[in-house]
């Protein structure tokens, strides 16, 4: 119980920083130093961030302190986005004058990510095995999208390997490589990969696995979104196919979560 309470207080630290961190990239102009993509990159997860993320986290937090497990996997499944978020920020985007203030986020969200982790206790996974998904189509779901993703990485990656030339996605940042190809392929994959194998295999990590896989996926897909909307508002022609693929994993991913889960426990995620 010590354990999780600092984790909790950690995870509030990081969820203040995050908003000031998302609220001043978005309103101070000149805050960010990248290239336009960049910069656009940059205020739209920025926005997502503030909107959804800081939010979901508050709830998850909130309910997980009445004693709910749905809401404490949301707030996991909410460190696990600003980790991953603040991580590209620290290790992609140019030294400005948010830099401290990402890599503390980074630090905070990741160490209240591995200590809720390793503290939750042995019964946990079992308070959430009542949650009404359907294993197939939730576990199937979780498999496929972590093998398109995989696929998509590492297709742009073999290709600038053979060609020698970078894609268009990382040459536009100005940068020599994407720390979404690591992030992805090393943590986020494998470990919704294998949410979706537990819940197929009726693994008792299954359920628990699937909320806070499915809950990120929205987020990090609310984040994709956001990023085509600002390219097309600033007149930057967006292909229809990945809006199409994007979209549909977001919204899949919600309605999965949601329909997983008791109308008592939407109640109190």
């Amino acid at each position: 119980m010590t354990r999780i309470r600092f984790a909790d207080r950690l995870a509030i630290v990081a969820l203040l920083l995050t908003g000031v961190a998302a609220l001043v990239g978005l309103l101070l102009p000149g805050v960010y130093r990248d290239t336009a993509e960049g910069i656009r990159q940059a205020r739209a997860t920025d926005l997502v961030t503030l909107l959804a993320a800081v939010p979901v986290l508050a709830l998850g937090l909130w309910r997980a302190h009445d004693g709910s497990t749905v809401g404490r996997l949301v707030a996991v499944a909410a460190l696990g986005y600003l980790a991953y978020s603040y991580a590209i920020y620290a290790f992609s985007v140019v030294i400005n004058p948010l830099t401290p203030l990402h890599i503390a986020i980074l630090g905070v969200a990741t160490w209240s990510l591995v200590l809720t982790v390793f503290a939750r206790s042995e019964g946990s996974a079992d308070r959430v095995s009542n949650l009404r998904f359907s294993r197939r189509v939730t576990g199937g779901f979780l498999i496929g999208v972590a093998g398109l993703f995989a696929m998509l990485w590492l297709s742009q990656i073999a290709g600038a390997i053979t060609s020698g030339q970078l894609p268009t996605a990382v040459s536009d940042l100005g940068l020599p490589t994407s720390s979404v190809y690591a992030l992805d392929l090393a943590f986020a994959v494998p470990l919704i990969a294998l949410a979706g194998i537990w819940l197929v295999r009726r693994d008792r990590r299954g359920a628990a696995s699937a909320v806070a896989g499915l809950a990120f996926l929205t987020l990090l897909g609310l984040s994709v979104l956001a990023i085509f909307a600002f390219e097309a508002a600033a007149g930057i022609a967006v292909g229809i196919v990945p809006v199409v693929i994007f979209g549909a994993v977001t919204a899949i991913a919600a309605a999965l979560l949601l329909s997983g889960m008791p109308i008592s426990h939407r109640a109190t995620a």
